[in-house]
C-alpha cells in the first residue's frame, strides 16, 4: 500500500483485525505493514453503514485481496474482493487461501457463531 492513512483512521479501531505478510508482522513495527492480506470486520450496528460502504470501498482500492465482513446478528459473512460489485455471502464456511499458502484457512461458521 502506497499510504499508511488506513493506521491512523479512527475507524479502524474496535473490531477490525488486519491480517499482513509474516515478514513484515515480524518486524514487530507497524510502520513496516504495507501489504494486507485480509481485513476481518466484525460489524456493529452503529457504524453498519460506514463498515459496510465506506470502509469496504477504501480496502478495494486499496487492492486489500480480501475483507470479511462479519454479521453477527444475521450469522453470515460477506465477502468482498477487489474488483467484486456485490459480495459472496457464505453461511457456513469460510475458506481463505491467500497466495503462497500451503493450505487453506477453513472455519465452520456454526463455530464461531455458538453461543459462549
Amino acid at each position: 500500500m502506497d499510504d499508511d492513512s488506513w493506521r491512523r483512521s479512527p475507524h479502524h479501531e474496535g473490531c477490525t483485525h488486519l491480517v499482513a505478510s509474516l515478514d513484515q508482522v515480524r518486524t514487530l513495527d507497524w510502520t513496516q505493514v504495507k501489504d494486507l492480506l485480509l481485513v476481518i470486520e466484525v460489524l456493529s450496528p452503529s457504524t453498519l453503514r460506514y463498515d459496510r460502504f465506506t470502509k469496504r470501498r477504501l480496502y478495494q482500492e486499496r487492492r486489500i485481496p480480501t475483507y470479511w465482513a462479519v454479521d453477527g446478528e444475521e450469522r453470515w459473512v460477506e465477502v468482498w474482493t477487489p474488483a467484486a460489485q456485490f459480495p459472496t455471502v457464505e453461511r457456513e464456511r469460510l475458506v481463505w487461501h491467500p497466495a503462497g499458502a500451503r493450505e487453506a484457512l477453513s472455519l465452520e461458521l456454526r463455530e464461531l457463531f455458538r453461543p459462549i
